[in-house]
């Protein structure tokens, strides 16, 4: 994904026991993932071990940029999904590889990939790193899984 990163919403979808993932950029791309339960405890893994090798939650989420998304309202606003065009398909692509690393920046490039095929890239800050892992912990909170950190699971780190 080149273009930056507009809004992200994740919510459960009951008939497909599954979360739906949709990341909108600026240029009006709309990318879809379908992350399962499994998939789900592999992605938190990552994004706790990334949050505490940025600071910790506590850090992340007292900072001047976390705490000005809070009183923006960044989990209050409707999703807007509008006239957007879909790159990897309006279903959506079934995530199942997850690659973590670092940018140029110095902030998360996370890679979420199908099997095979075309996936997303995302650049994540620290406080858009600590927004996205309070959505996924909604979303799996939504869909009444319980818990579901996979601590024996391996993934790729580069």
């Amino acid at each position: 994904m080149a273009d930056k990163l507009y809004q992200m919403n994740i919510s459960y979808v009951p008939k497909e026991d599954r979360l739906l993932l949709k990341i909108s950029t600026k240029n009006s791309n709309e990318y879809r993932l379908w992350l399962t339960r499994r998939f789900s405890g592999l992605l938190i893994n990552v994004l706790n071990k990334e949050i505490t090798n940025r600071g910790g939650s506590s850090s992340i989420a007292s900072s001047k940029i976390t705490t000005r998304m809070f009183k923006d309202g960044a989990f209050e606003k409707s999703y807007e999904g509008g006239n957007v065009t879909f790159p990897l398909g309006e279903s959506g692509i079934l995530a199942y590889k997850i690659n973590a690393g670092n940018n140029k920046d110095g902030d998360l490039q996370l890679e979420l990939s199908p099997e095979q095929g075309q996936g997303l890239t995302v650049n994540l800050n620290k406080s858009l790193l600590y927004m996205f892992h309070n959505l996924l912990a909604q979303g799996v909170e939504q869909s009444g899984w319980g818990p579901v950190s996979i601590e024996t699971a391996s993934m790729k780190l580069h």
